[in-house]
């Protein structure tokens, strides 16, 4: 059995790394963003050097990704002295040089225009030629390949260990969480990748990726199938080539966090062309992404939005989870299925517009699980309580919609729910996960025309029982107003009112203060409004 690499050991390496700016005093974006480049620079040269090892002899210069002359391994030994050799006078100025440089690189390489997208617009911001000294003997003494090269997850592939590492990086570098909302712990990725099963061709869409985790995962997914297809070698090279321009679509708004899952996919062999840093709840994007996807798969941002956006949407409230679960039902094209984090309030919560969302989930599409995950799964960026929903859009007016949705209560993911999510005896499984994914109850059966259907493992629903899972009908679910948390209709124990724990009421209450302030500042401008027009000439 694999075994999965010690990712709180790597990050606090890199975190005692890192401290090496605290001379040049930098607020946190600034070193987080600066060192994510110096340590992208880093990995991307030992991989570079495994592969001249395995080819026998180096590229030339003008294919290369990195040009020769900035290739992590000629001038960390000794930035000072290089930099005089390459007639600079010294590491800073020749560093400020090199980031201009590649902020313009040309190159034949396939993902050069990436790395301008991450050098681009980017100040340096170091003072210290110390700084830079102790940063580039820190990182040499890393054996970052070993890391790079260990397989994770239940088919051995070696998947986004930069982004894993990163989100313990991330959790000491920001204040006040700051980086709070970009992260999906990655056995969640994986279990929600397994029962979606992206495949060779279809089109695979996050609109909230963060550092990439969910499209670096479904990247590797679907390109150990085309390794594993009996082709000749130009037709899977054909098919790679498709997967990385085509077929992966996501969205990250935030700059730096954007630039985050670009240095993730290129450094799992890219398939970043269609990786944009934008807004997808914009106007303009509800009509790029319109019936586009067959595939989505996302853990969008929660709570109160930052300002208005109503108009494009057909149920118009200020919640992140609500618009982008708008947004992901009408980006997906007939027979597209998606598996999304939602939080749990959205599910149950009395407001009107919630109820009418939930409605038009059962009505509308064929919602097939909700997979309720435990209170502290996200620890320590947030303590919401949150539930996948796994649903489809229909393939026309006469497909099927919901008639029964499976509820699967996890009740532990292989790890303690406090701060540190220390490992637990049921790690290797990832607690319930594993048993969630042997248990799924359906198959994806692909449609000549394009989309799929859901159809049943077996006739026999009972088969898909447990302790842990069970269905309601969608007659139960009408009867409760479209209710869909997983206890609701768990028949193990006495229908009782779920309460939950309180620091998850104490920040809806937050949530809710935040709320009325906005609607109270929107009323005075409104009425000072009005004074004003009563009392003009």
């Amino acid at each position: 059995m694999t075994t999965t690499p010690d990712f709180n050991q790597f990050g606090n390496e890199l975190w005692d790394i890192a401290n090496v700016f605290r001379d040049d005093a930098l607020h946190a974006t600034e070193r987080l963003e600066i060192f994510s480049l110096f340590l992208f620079l880093k990995l991307w040269d030992e991989m570079a050097e495994e592969d001249e090892e395995a080819r026998g002899t180096p590229l030339p210069d003008d294919q290369q990704l990195i040009p020769d002359v900035y290739r992590f391994h000629r001038w960390a030994p000794d930035p000072d002295g290089y930099a005089r050799e390459q007639g600079f006078s010294g590491s800073i100025e020749f560093c400020r040089q090199m980031f201009a440089d590649l902020a313009q690189r040309e190159s034949s390489h396939p993902t050069a225009r990436d790395v301008r997208r991450l050098f681009s617009d980017v100040i340096f911001p170091l003072r210290y030629p110390t700084t830079v000294r102790a940063l580039a003997s820190r990182l040499s003494e890393m054996n970052l390949r070993d890391i790079m090269a260990q397989p994770v997850g239940q088919q051995g592939e070696r998947y986004d260990i930069f982004g894993r590492a990163y989100e313990y990086l991330l959790q000491r570098f920001g204040q006040n969480k700051e980086f709070a909302e970009y992260f999906t712990p990655r056995h969640i990725v994986d279990c929600m990748v397994q029962i979606v099963d992206p495949q060779i061709g279809e089109t695979i869409y996050d609109p909230a990726c963060g550092t990439g985790g969910f499209i670096v995962r479904a990247f590797d997914y679907v390109r150990a199938q085309i390794e594993r297809r009996r082709a000749s070698p130009v037709e899977r090279e054909r098919l790679l080539r498709e997967l990385k321009e085509r077929h992966l679509v996501a969205v990250e708004h935030v700059p730096l966090v954007f630039k985050l899952a670009l240095m993730n996919m290129i450094l799992h062999g890219d398939g970043s062309a269609q990786l944009h840093n934008d807004d997808s709840l914009s106007s303009k994007a509800q009509d790029v992404h319109k019936g586009k996807y067959d595939v989505i798969l996302a853990n969008p941002p929660f709570g109160p939005t930052k300002q208005e956006r109503t108009a494009q949407f057909e149920y118009h409230i200020r919640l992140y989870e609500a618009l982008f679960i708008q947004h992901m039902m009408n980006a997906l094209r007939p027979g597209g299925r998606a598996a999304v984090i939602v939080k749990e309030g959205l599910l149950f919560d009395s407001k009107g517009m919630l109820r009418k969302i939930c409605r038009r989930l059962v009505e509308e599409f064929e919602l097939l699980a909700v997979l309720s995950l435990p209170n502290g799964v996200f620890n320590p960026y947030s303590g919401a309580k949150t539930s996948v929903v796994v649903f489809r859009r229909p393939l026309g007016k006469d497909d099927v919609r919901t008639s029964r949705v499976w509820f699967y209560r996890v009740d532990s993911d292989g790890r303690d729910l406090g701060a540190t999510r220390r490992p637990l005896p049921d790690f290797e499984t990832d607690g319930d996960l594993r048993h969630l994914v042997s248990l799924w109850p359906y198959n994806w059966v692909h449609q000549r025309d394009g989309g799929v259907r859901a159809i049943l493992k077996a006739d026999d629903l009972a088969q898909f029982e447990s302790e842990r899972s069970w269905w309601a009908t969608v007659e139960q679910i009408r009867e409760t107003n479209y209710n869909l948390t997983a206890g609701r209709y768990c028949p193990h124990e006495a229908a009782a009112v779920e309460y939950e724990p309180p620091q998850v009421l104490i920040n809806r209450l937050l949530e809710l203060e935040e709320e009325i302030t906005s609607d109270l500042r929107e009323l005075l401008v409104m009425v000072s409004n009005d004074e004003g027009a009563e009392t003009g000439p």
